[in-house]
């Protein structure tokens, strides 16, 4: 698979594939919960729960992740690095994890069906999206801070740790101007947090899943004599 948006596409998908799978057992349970505690349903639904768990969420991670495997191929093929294919994939998916899932999620974290105000799920989609940019933002500055530091000469202990003190505190800031989310939550607190963990350790699976892949797909997209350089440094 020397086409790199191919690679994108077979590791997305198989990401969303491996997200799914640990959806169903790990995160349905607590759906179904939150769900329960909204009452009876009158089952008058154009989808039933069933077909939602079978169907939709695969269908619905599938393409999720194809999307956001083309997303990473882009990403891969015009920033410049000078590392091998199979660390640069994982410090990518890394990047994008941080970008587009923590720093949005430690903001806004994720809430089960039944919290939340209809009337106000523009505004706390707005606030969202904002968090998003904002961890692009930190996440390509630092990226950025890093290769300026590194071509002025500056070591690694200092560089590093003046991107990560510089990051915390933009963070900080964003998240202070970031407008808060006051919709009362319901729902019992053990059941919240359990949700919002779950949510995010899918999250972890589904960039792990990816840079893992497109690493692996990468290092056997290379020449003979390339691959098995990489190959010898990752022992």
């Amino acid at each position: 698979m020397r086409n790199v948006f191919v690679r994108g596409a077979v590791s997305g998908a198989a990401a969303g594939l491996a997200t799914s799978l640990a959806a169903y057992f790990f995160l349905e349970p607590t759906l179904d919960a939150a769900i329960a505690l909204e009452g009876p349903s009158d089952g008058g639904g154009p989808v039933g729960r069933e077909t939602q768990k079978l169907l939709g969420m695969p269908l619905g991670f599938v393409f999720a992740g194809l999307a956001l495997g083309l997303l990473f191929a882009f990403a891969y093929r015009v920033l410049p690095s000078r590392t091998e294919p199979w660390q640069r994939s994982l410090g990518l998916a890394a990047g994008g994890f941080a970008a587009l899932a923590l720093i949005p999620a430690l903001r806004y974290p994720a809430n089960p069906p039944g919290v939340g105000d209809p009337e106000t799920i523009a505004g706390r989609t707005s606030g969202y999206l904002l968090a998003v940019a904002l961890g692009v933002l930190v996440v390509t500055g630092s990226y950025g801070a890093v290769r300026a530091l590194r071509a002025r000469g500056v070591s690694a202990p200092v560089r590093q740790s003046a991107v990560v003190v510089l990051a915390v505190l933009v963070v900080a800031v964003g998240f202070a101007l970031l407008p808060d989310n006051t919709d009362p939550v319901g729902a019992p607190a053990a059941l919240v947090w359990e949700f919002r963990i779950r949510s995010l350790g899918l999250l972890v699976l589904l960039y792990a899943v990816l840079g893992a892949t497109f690493g692996a797909l990468s290092l056997r997209a290379q020449p003979a004599g390339a691959a098995s350089r990489s190959a010898e440094l990752l022992v």
